[in-house]
């Protein structure tokens, strides 16, 4: 398991997580990009217009249904696009990777600005420090899913794993 991390600087939050692929480049972007391959990892379907400009559709528990935008590609290198856009505007995911041997570094950060955080905290009526670590749980959980699902090894994950690596992540705030 891998730790992301968490930084402030200039009222912007920045998560960073690196993750040692042992599949190429080619087979990660597969993964990340694809809407298919996508809904094996995350266990919901994106629609994905693979374009700077085009949508990126996701879809979360409660039948909520995002739409974000793609802001940059350089295939099969780099994307990037907004997240959840309507409540943190400023927010941008960005998935970099760059060969390693036989496989792939992937580099994945969020960014946000601080006064999103805050807007989504009175929206959804949590505090902002159980919203960033939940996000920083959060992606870190996908992650891990997403190494487990291209090694074909998915394990089992339960709301208490999942309240400790919120924990660990609350304490890195």
């Amino acid at each position: 398991m891998t730790e992301g991390t968490i930084a402030h600087h200039d009222a912007r939050v920045t998560y960073r997580y690196e993750r040692s692929l042992c599949h190429p480049v080619d087979v990660t972007w597969k993964a990340i990009t694809d809407p298919d391959e996508v809904e094996r990892w995350t266990g919901n379907r994106p629609e994905i217009d693979l374009r700077p400009g085009g949508n990126y559709i996701s879809h979360h528990r409660g039948g909520q249904r995002v739409v974000d935008r793609i802001t940059r590609m350089e295939q099969p290198r780099l994307l990037e696009h907004t997240f959840w856009v309507h409540i943190n505007p400023t927010a941008r995911v960005t998935w970099e990777l760059s060969p390693v041997g036989n496989g792939c570094q992937l580099v994945l950060t969020h960014a946000l600005d601080i006064d999103d955080v805050r807007t989504a905290s009175n929206a959804l009526g949590d505090d902002v420090t159980v919203i960033l670590s939940r996000n920083g749980a959060g992606w870190h959980r996908l992650l891990d899913k997403l190494a487990e699902t291209l090694n074909g090894q998915p394990t089992a994950w339960s709301e208490e794993d999942q309240k400790a690596l919120q924990e660990r992540y609350a304490a890195m705030l």
